[in-house]
């Protein structure tokens, strides 16, 4: 008898005996027939957006024809027009219909009308967009480009106002005050650079201006859980110096009981943010602003607990004994902004200083017994600097880019293990310090006013430094200290050819390039080869359509993708070292993804909102082949990446009454993913619904809200333990009420 695979549904754990010598197949049929029904959709889409594109000419006509007719008709018509929105995901702006990139974008209004408040949140409703949030890790997933467990880095870039927060611990920050949100698909190393290999969150705050605002919100729901937040922003001196403050409290006692204590505050959370902003406009073609931030957090971390085994606890339920468990966090950014619109070329100027510091103890074995404990340390601190020149607003038909970026970036890392009674198994302590700079550029030539020629190059070089001491444990009894030097020299290009089929079709194909930088293997090296690992390429190939119908009341936009990656960074058991848990990163796999995205907006009428968005990926491994220390090999080919959804939707419609009564929902979908790379490990499909009814006035909103409503079981993480699987629970159903009063 053979057992199959270990899987999770959401649901009671199925571990099945099955006859024969032969490997079990449940999980790939399953695989296939998810693939041909997936593949059907989308030929079927496909042929859809098709027809539409065919059919355009004449549609185009019709409308002119019938607009020409009745003017009155028009006007109706235009009261419930889809807003366009600017974007600067080629840092200048522009209709995010004309940008030949596969672009989600966010407003501040629909940040509010959906209710969301963090990075977590926020890819729920991103097609093709994953967080895996395993605590303290928030690696972002774009078209299933993954990295490995405990990397530094993401594969996806994180951007607030141009500057780039390095860490993935970092990622899943709260949001408030923000203008919009640009969530761009596929490498875009030619004008971001390092670690945005599959893609880039960039956030944009809102700046102060003439008009006066100010803003008061108070939020209460279950598990004694409420959020404070208070805007201020206007003029100090009119036409010439603006401030913005804006802050937020945010407090839970959490979902999860710890059953050794009886602690109903195992995963606590209290956080604290602050930004201000002040605004210079000393002329009309000056824009200057000094922005500074803060973050201060406390929470408690007993977030995990067994799924299976002798351990195994019910859902939301934790068995830690431990007593010293936290997950704090602090943070502090600081940024002047100095822009300059000129005649023949615009110039903008953005300096940065970041700091971030977290600290992670937990009960290493999470169980009642007292065995060992954990303890993950971050201190990192960057100083940045980007210069850019571009060409003006009404420069014609050639766009043009250039700029040089420079950064600084030093990391203190800690990784401590003990066992109770006997002392530390380890005892590491990390040091790396990178200095970067490029030098990029990218133009745009428009020929016969409908075809965009775009290409784009940048040179990336880093040095680092890093070591790796390692204190006297039962793993290196005499200690360790490793030390080794980097550096790195990468060319990204891009090239993208679009046209505009009419005003309101444009299509695109492309190519560029992108990488994550290598690195220090700081948790788990004990010698030298294990120390370091390089960097992970990727190329992607893509194919867009952005439609606008019925005088901009749908908009409907399509992209397909086929990725290549080269040099995949894998974590593997190292081979030398005898001690359980020594690994090293090796750049041992070549992997692919592919895929379809789709986004609709229509607004069929004055008051009636309604949303989708579907993307399919495919991500693969080609080849790759690990040994263990007992000498047993692996082949990972045509094993899927690991936390990479196969399926992810979203629909949502919502309703503003003329009264003020507002109401949407959101059913929110990610599909199956292995949680182990050799996909013995996985977790289902599932939906969670989201609620919110309201009443909005001029200056006053009360909005009853409720999120996972019909409390739909999942996991942020999961992983093999042992014999065991050990899981961390996604939320539970939450609501409550907030209020908020707007002066």
């Amino acid at each position: 008898m053979m057992l199959s695979k270990k899987r999770v549904h959401g649901g009671p754990e199925l571990l099945k005996a099955v006859p024969g010598p032969h490997l079990p197949v449940t999980g790939r049929e399953k695989g296939i027939r998810y693939l041909l029904s997936a593949r059907s959709g989308v030929i079927l889409v496909t042929i859809h957006l098709a027809m539409m594109l065919l059919l355009a000419p004449s549609a185009s006509a019709q409308a002119e024809t019938t607009q020409q007719e009745t003017g009155q008709e028009r006007e109706i018509c235009e009261d419930h027009k889809i807003e366009s929105i600017i974007v600067t995901a080629q840092k200048r702006e522009e209709n995010v219909q004309k940008v030949p990139i596969s672009i989600t974008v966010f407003s501040d209004t629909q940040i509010e009308d959906a209710g969301i408040e963090d990075t977590m949140d926020l890819t729920q409703f991103t097609p093709n967009v994953y967080l895996k949030n395993a605590v303290p890790e928030n690696t972002i997933i774009i078209r299933g480009v993954t990295s490995f467990h405990s990397a530094v880095y993401s594969p996806g870039g994180f951007y607030v106002d141009d500057v780039n927060f390095p860490l993935q611990y970092m990622h899943n920050t709260e949001l408030f005050d923000i203008e919009r949100i640009e969530v761009l698909k596929g490498p875009q190393g030619t004008l971001y650079g390092r670690n945005t290999e599959s893609g880039v969150i960039n956030i944009v705050t809102k700046q102060p201006d003439n008009e006066f605002l100010g803003r008061i919100s108070a939020s209460y729901g279950n598990y004694d859980t409420w959020r404070l937040g208070a805007k201020i922003s206007g003029p100090i001196i009119k036409d010439e110096l603006y401030l913005g403050l804006a802050g937020q409290l945010n407090r839970s006692d959490g979902f999860v009981t710890n059953e050794y204590n009886d602690d109903d505050e195992a995963t606590k959370l209290d956080h604290r943010n602050i930004r201000g902003t002040l605004r210079w406009t000393p002329t009309d073609r000056w824009d200057i602003s000094f922005i500074a931030d803060a973050l201060d957090a406390d929470d408690n971390h007993a977030v995990y607990r067994f799924y299976s085994g002798p351990d195994k606890t019910d859902r939301h339920k934790s068995r830690n004994d431990y007593p010293g468990t936290h997950n704090d966090q602090q943070g502090n950014g600081q940024t002047l902004r100095l822009k300059h619109d000129g005649d023949s070329f615009d110039f903008l100027s953005i300096s940065s200083m970041r700091y971030y510091n977290r600290d992670l103890v937990g009960d290493r074995d999470m169980t009642a017994r007292p065995e060992s404990f954990s303890q993950f340390a971050w201190k990192d601190r960057q100083l940045s600097q980007e210069i850019r020149l571009s060409s003006a607003e009404d420069n014609g038909l050639f766009e043009w880019l250039v700029g040089l970026y420079g950064f600084r970036e030093k990391l203190d890392t800690r990784t401590h293990i003990n066992f109770i009674g006997k002392g530390p198994y380890w005892d590491h302590l990390g040091d790396m310090d990178v200095n970067g700079y490029a030098a990029f550029g990218q133009a745009t030539y428009t020929l016969f006013g409908k075809l965009h020629l775009t290409a784009g190059l940048r040179f990336d070089h880093h040095d680092l430094e890093g070591q790796l001491k390692g204190k006297p444990s039962m793993a290196s009894p005499a200690g360790q200290h490793l030390e080794k030097d980097l550096d790195y020299n990468e060319v990204l290009p891009k090239v993208a050819v679009a046209c505009d089929f009419t005003e309101n079709i444009m299509g695109s194909v492309s190519v560029s390039k992108g990488y994550l930088i290598g690195g220090y293997n700081y948790t788990s090296a004990f010698s030298e080869e294990a120390l370091t690992y390089d960097p992970e390429y990727t190329w992607n190939y893509e194919m867009g359509l952005k439609t606008t119908w019925l005088n901009d009341k749908l908009l409907a936009n399509a992209a397909v993708f086929y990725i290549d990656i080269d040099d995949k960074q894998v974590r593997e058991a190292d081979p030398t070292r005898p001690a359980p848990g020594a690994q090293h990163v090796k750049n041992a796999a070549k992997a692919h993804s592919q895929g379809i995205e789709l986004e609709l907006q229509a607004k069929p009428m004055p008051n009636l909102d309604l949303f989708a968005g579907f993307g399919y990926t495919e991500a693969k491994i080609d080849s790759w082949v690990s040994t263990d220390p007992g000498g047993n090999t692996f082949d990972y080919e045509d094993k899927y990446l690991i936390f990479a959804p196969k399926c992810k939707y979203n629909l949502s419609a919502q309703y503003r009454h003329g009264t003020g009564f507002f109401g949407r929902i959101d059913l929110l979908t990610v599909g199956d993913y292995y949680c182990d790379s050799k996909n013995t490990l996985e977790h289902d499909a599932y939906q969670t619904v989201n609620l919110r009814l309201g009443y909005e006035s001029e200056h006053f909103d009360v909005i009853l809200w409720g999120k996972n409503i019909f409390d739909e079981e999942s996991f942020n993480y999961m992983v093999n333990f042992g014999p065991n699987v050990l899981v961390a629970d996604g939320d539970p159903m939450t609501a409550g009420v907030t209020v908020t009063y707007r002066f």
